[in-house]
């Protein structure tokens, strides 16, 4: 209260708080690891693609589709292959992400 009146009778603005122009920095998904083996069947309308998962513990995956619909967040369990159809224009797998 003191500073604001002092201030105000210098005819000066109080100092605030800097504001950041920068956007927030946003996480950055975690590539799945090389044990996770993937097969695609390319179609004009549908992409199948299969993972199988050849590591040695449980993973919760995404795949993410260039041109077409990524997968949910599903699980998949050592030696299990799990398969996503995704639909689009050629679509193709980018890439496989942990959820």
């Amino acid at each position: 209260m003191l500073l604001a009146a002092v201030m105000t009778l210098l005819g000066g603005v109080p100092a605030t708080a800097a504001v950041s122009d920068a956007p927030e920095m946003q996480p950055r998904e975690t590539t799945a690891p090389k044990c996770m083996h993937d097969k695609e069947s390319k179609g004009k309308v549908y992409t199948t693609v299969w993972v199988t998962n050849k590591c040695k513990r449980n993973y919760r995956i995404k795949l993410i589709m260039a041109r077409g619909a990524d997968s949910r967040c599903f699980s998949i369990a050592p030696g299990q292959t799990r398969k996503h159809e995704s639909r689009g224009v050629s679509p193709y797998l980018d890439r496989i992400v942990l959820c």
